[in-house]
């Protein structure tokens, strides 16, 4: 046997006739330390809950997804491996890594415990930790992909309301939910706000003979759910917004086969732009987007021609 086994195992038997047993006391510790965090989470839990962002929104093409703090290094890190290579970065680098450290007590079986006795791997484990660090700093600072839009928080609850009363049992939006109704999107644009939260109290005092029943809720739900239904609904808009556009915009947008190229094509852009973005892009393009080439219009247009502008593109891909 080695002198430092030799002397390992004195000052063992020298430090565990001088302790206390296992049981309880250790026990008792490991206990009180596990109830004290038990107990810190459960008191932020009640207090702050937990940071959920609004409903999630499939038809929602804005949507900037990020994942938690502790996942930025290795969404940054896939960045840097594009294509077919994004599985390096998703799985033979974090499972090498995973692997070093499971091996790590075979590798390393020297007796020094003091990190500057063993320089290569503190180096190697300081090395990773700037490596976790800075990609972790650069997901913080990467710029979003789709510029921030404002999202009425009455028209999210409009969205969970219709959802927790399984309206789309009998209703259609975009094509996807039942047939026994009427397809929303196609029908509520035309409608009032007051209309619709009429026909939301007692559908029959709107629509006689009327199949839906009366759903019970409350006026800020019926408020919510008129909000959601303007927001999906395909709003009339005048023989003069395609004119409008072939002005205006066609020399840098395309719809279908017409127009330019320099823009992006917009024969699509209601199935990823509500009519608010649209407006808010068309008289000041900025307020979304700082870096926008595009220029402002609410100097060159109405507000009353920017409305029927943007009706007219919000209907575009429905």
């Amino acid at each position: 046997m080695s002198p430092w086994h030799e002397e390992y195992r004195r000052r063992y038997a020298r430090l565990k006739g001088a302790g206390k047993s296992f049981f309880p006391h250790a026990v008792f510790k490991d206990a009180l330390v596990a109830f004290l965090i038990f107990a810190a989470l459960s008191l932020l839990a009640w207090k702050f809950g937990a940071g959920l962002e609004s409903l999630a929104d499939p038809t929602d093409a804005t949507y900037n997804p990020r994942p938690e703090w502790y996942f930025l290094f290795l969404f940054q890190a896939l960045k840097a491996f594009p294509g077919s290579l994004e599985s390096v970065a998703a799985v033979v680098l974090p499972g090498a890594a995973v692997l070093g450290l499971l091996l790590l007590p075979l590798i390393d079986r020297g007796p020094e415990r003091h990190p500057f006795d063993r320089p290569l791997l503190t180096g190697l484990g300081i090395l990773g930790l700037i490596v976790v660090g800075s990609l972790t700093v650069a997901g913080l600072r990467s710029p979003l992909v789709n510029p921030i839009e404002e999202k009425d928080p009455l028209v999210a609850a409009g969205r969970r309301v219709y959802q927790d009363m399984n309206c789309a049992y009998c209703h259609k939006i975009r094509g996807k939910g039942g047939v026994v109704g009427p397809e929303l999107d196609k029908v509520v644009g035309g409608e009032s706000v007051e209309w619709l939260e009429k026909h939301f109290r007692d559908p029959k005092s709107v629509v006689p003979g009327s199949a839906m029943p009366q759903l019970h809720l409350l006026d800020d739900e019926i408020a919510a759910l008129a909000a959601y239904m303007k927001s999906i609904g395909d709003e009339p808009f005048t023989k003069e917004a395609p004119r409008l556009f072939s002005e205006h915009c066609a020399a840098c947008h395309k719809i279908g086969r017409e127009g330019g190229e320099s823009g992006p094509d917009l024969s699509l852009i209601g199935s990823a732009r509500d009519k608010a973005a649209l407006k808010r892009a068309i008289a000041d393009p900025t307020s979304l987007n700082p870096a926008a080439a595009m220029p402002a219009f609410k100097d060159q247009l109405t507000d009353v021609q920017i409305e029927d502008l943007a009706r007219y593109l919000s209907s575009l891909g429905r």
